[in-house]
């Protein structure tokens, strides 16, 4: 049968069980909607845990904190739900074993975000669900890693705490810092998306299928080694610098008269010279304590204050002008708010209008879009997110087969 919900993109046919929550898992398959594939969410009969957090679009088109109105959605729930079909399915019912088997038999990918075991003891990991579908390809996508640390609960502060990020910004001796976007929960996905993209290509060659491990506390970490950490400490270098770059002087985030801006001129030595002739310094290009990058790293503390002195009776779209003028990377520190109205952004779909499945588009909220474009092939999500338990016709009935009679029996028991 044609789904409800039609996605777009290079993995239209795959069809994916999506047994995620929160965030991570979520995220990774609404990556996988945007491009192309079909998207079952499989949530408890109560629904996902998220469609309770704030905060809430009412159908008068505002948004407040707390659930005022019946018809009020959660925007965790429209921003990453969204291409999705939604079923309801209690796994703890014997009968829930019946449809899992019809389900895996037709699908091609699984995702699951449980914390380890769980899937297991659920009689929906791996192995089970490989005996039923032996091209399955399932994604465990969970804090530590299969096996790592049974039992152990994971969150995307927790994971900053263990990767090494904290201490990764801020200044010495200073307290450790969150990055208050989720990062762990945002780059995982992006990880397990790359290996099932991997092992949908295996399997065309092959017919396996694979089980993929991926880690927040993995993720995260490797993300954070694309510093060379423990050489830089070996060296003495200090490893917390804050707003600057000591290896790369003058690099960092300066403060001007209305505002910050980010200059990223050091590294390459014609962009800091561009510079210091900008500063009304020329003589410094030519100076041997500051000519070259090697040069010029003892001193990052005095350039620093004087690229600060510089920038700070200036207006900040002064100074970003005449640094891209003069070739040199530079940028205004905007709020989240206001980067998420950038139209560049916008027309490439890389962020999006949030959409209502009863109320349409809500002025002026933006969220996550697909930030990969594909030049000769048409992507993107179908709907928005749907209502709990949207599409359990369209899927136990029209797609499976199981007739009206066992629904309302299974709906009955509390099955579905």
């Amino acid at each position: 049968m044609p789904f409800p919900v039609p996605n777009r993109g290079p993995l239209e046919g795959l069809v994916v069980l999506d047994f995620t929550t929160q965030l991570s898992g979520p995220l990774a398959t609404y990556f996988l909607a945007g491009l192309g594939a079909t998207v079952i969410k499989i949530e408890e009969l109560k629904g996902d845990s998220v469609r309770g957090y704030a905060p809430f679009a009412n159908p008068d088109g505002t948004v407040t904190m707390t659930r005022e109105h019946p018809g009020a959605m959660s925007l965790p729930v429209l921003n990453r739900n969204r291409g999705k079909h939604s079923i309801t399915l209690n796994l703890k019912a014997p009968e829930a074993m019946t449809i899992y088997r019809a389900l895996v038999s037709r699908a091609d990918i699984v995702v699951e975000n449980y914390a380890d075991g769980t899937a297991d003891r659920l009689g929906i990991g791996f192995d089970a669900t490989r005996a039923v579908n032996p091209r399955i390809i399932y994604c465990s996508l969970n804090g530590f890693g299969v096996g790592a640390e049974p039992g152990r609960k994971a969150l995307d502060a927790v994971i900053q705490a263990m990767s090494g990020m904290m201490m990764a910004s801020g200044k010495e001796g200073e307290p450790p810092v969150r990055i208050g976007v989720p990062i762990a929960d945002a780059v995982a996905p992006l990880f397990a998306v790359m290996g099932i993209n991997a092992a949908v290509y295996r399997r065309e060659r092959t017919g396996q299928g694979e089980h993929i491990d991926v880690s927040m506390l993995g993720a995260l970490t490797a993300l954070l080694a694309v510093e060379d950490w423990q050489a830089m400490s070996g060296l003495g270098m200090p490893t917390r610098t804050g707003n600057t770059l000591v290896r790369a002087a003058p690099f960092g985030v300066f403060r001007c008269r209305d505002g910050h801006i980010a200059i990223g001129a050091g590294g390459r030595d014609h962009f800091v010279h561009s510079l210091f002739r900008l500063m009304d310094k020329p003589e410094m290009v030519a100076d041997p304590r500051y000519a070259t990058t090697a040069a010029r790293i003892p001193r990052e503390a005095e350039l620093v204050q004087m690229v600060n002195a510089w920038c700070n009776d200036r207006a900040v779209e002064d100074v970003e002008r005449q640094l891209v003028a003069a070739g040199i990377s530079a940028a205004k520190v905007r709020e989240p708010a206001a980067a998420l109205d950038d139209p560049s952004l916008n027309d490439r779909r890389d962020v999006m209008a949030v959409t209502h499945p009863d109320f349409g588009v809500l002025p002026g909220l933006k969220t996550i879009g697909l930030p990969t474009r594909l030049r000769t092939s048409d992507y993107g999500h179908g709907a928005p997110a749907p209502r709990l338990g949207q599409h359990n016709e369209a899927i136990y009935r029209d797609w499976l087969g199981f007739d009206d009679a066992r629904l309302a029996a299974w709906k009955a028991k509390g099955v579905i």
